[in-house]
């Protein structure tokens, strides 16, 4: 078992944060970028048009991407909050600064082949003094839409790679208990609920622990040490906030009682007693929920297959014929996609919860048939791509 308890701010200066997700985004676009470069140059590609294209690319897999989530897993919240589509604020119950915390994987396919495809066949000169915009449609020289995709989507699943460990660092996307030792605890909402619970709390921690507690094999124990502030309580007082108030927060508090598994029949296992500066130290032994690392899964078998990706195109760029490389990747990415969503605990189902596919797995289908579609089509084609 891992404890997984690492913040998703990576940086913080004052007010300002850089975090882990951004950060892993933006590599994973720089380096997208300079593998491009090299394919395009392999090719004898015009490199000018490729710092434009990145532009379309950018733009159309972070629209695609937002309104993907806003579309297919939250309407109903951003119905009612719209400005904070495309805000990286929120404005209720106060204002704060949150990033972009919600982007869909299958709205940024779909944005991405939109915006492939302005690319490709338009030329769009936009000036912001004086203002003018003018749309002109006319083929980008030596590419085609099937061309440009075919290369887009080797640098598309190592960008895949980077976003899901970001999702990893942001404990979300989180799989489900895998019902033994083995897995991940993500410990970072228990401790962040239960910190925030009271300002008499100084730190709290979870560790791994050997303590004989009532187990059914489906937890493992685990000890949840809640550090006071010295002189914030007297002992009696904090009995009383550990038997009730947290043992309540462990058995009802959503965002804990997924990782941790405290029997709500049974007293709370606990010892109380100071450290060196005199300060009350708990000590509660529960039990963990140990959990796939889905995000892991996910992430490591994008990065396998850039490599099979890249070593194809590599080896046989001259032979590539149009639709072939995006036709693989539709096939097995998204066919991956609904395995993975096996291992994720997920509330988004397209109807109830009686084994009905997750919209994940639904959206996945149409995206592998279209890669068949066109793997087909290549290995029909007498066309080899230019």
């Amino acid at each position: 078992m891992i404890i997984w308890n690492v913040s998703p701010v990576m940086l913080q200066l004052g007010s300002w944060e850089l975090r882990w997700y951004g950060a892993l985004f933006a590599v994973s676009f720089l380096l997208g970028q300079q593998i491009g470069r090299y394919m395009w140059s392999q090719e004898g590609k015009n490199l000018a048009y490729l710092d434009v294209a990145m532009v379309y690319v950018f733009l159309g897999t972070m629209i695609g991407a937002r309104l993907g989530h806003v579309l297919f897993y939250d309407f109903a919240y951003f119905s009612q909050h719209p400005l904070e589509i495309f805000l990286p604020f929120t404005f209720e119950p106060t204002f704060k600064f949150t990033g972009y915390q919600g982007l869909a994987s299958h709205g940024a396919a779909i944005g991405l082949l939109i915006a492939v495809y302005i690319y490709v066949n338009y030329v769009i000169d936009l000036r912001l003094w004086p203002p003018k915009l003018t749309i002109k449609k006319q083929r980008r020289e030596g590419q085609s839409y099937l061309w440009f995709m075919d290369r887009l989507v080797i640098v598309g699943i190592l960008a895949g790679c980077f976003i899901r460990i970001g999702n990893f660092m942001n404990s979300e996307i989180i799989g489900k208990p895998t019902h033994s030792r083995y897995g991940v605890l993500f410990a970072r909402d228990v401790t962040q609920q239960l910190q925030a619970s009271s300002r008499a709390i100084q730190k709290v921690t979870i560790t791994k622990s050997k303590a004989l507690l009532p187990n059914d094999d489906n937890y493992q124990p685990v000890t949840l040490a809640i550090a006071f502030k010295h002189g914030s309580f007297e002992e009696t007082a904090i009995r009383n906030f550990l038997e009730n108030d947290v043992k309540r927060s462990l058995v009802k508090e959503p965002h804990i009682s997924r990782h941790l598994a405290e029997k709500q029949d049974q007293p709370l296992h606990y010892e109380l007693s100071k450290n060196k500066r005199g300060a009350y130290v708990a000590h509660i032994n529960t039990l963990g929920i140990v959990r796939h690392p889905a995000q892991l899964y996910e992430a490591f078998s994008s990065l396998v297959l850039f490599f099979l990706l890249f070593y194809r195109w590599s080896t046989q760029k001259g032979l590539l014929r149009p639709g072939e490389m995006i036709g693989l990747f539709g096939i097995i990415v998204f066919g991956l996609r609904i395995f993975y969503e096996v291992f994720k605990e997920s509330k988004v189902v397209w109807a109830g919860s009686w084994g009905i596919p997750r919209v994940p797995q639904l959206l996945s289908f149409p995206l592998i048939v279209a890669g068949i579609l066109l793997f087909i089509y290549s290995r029909k084609s007498s066309k080899v791509q230019d």
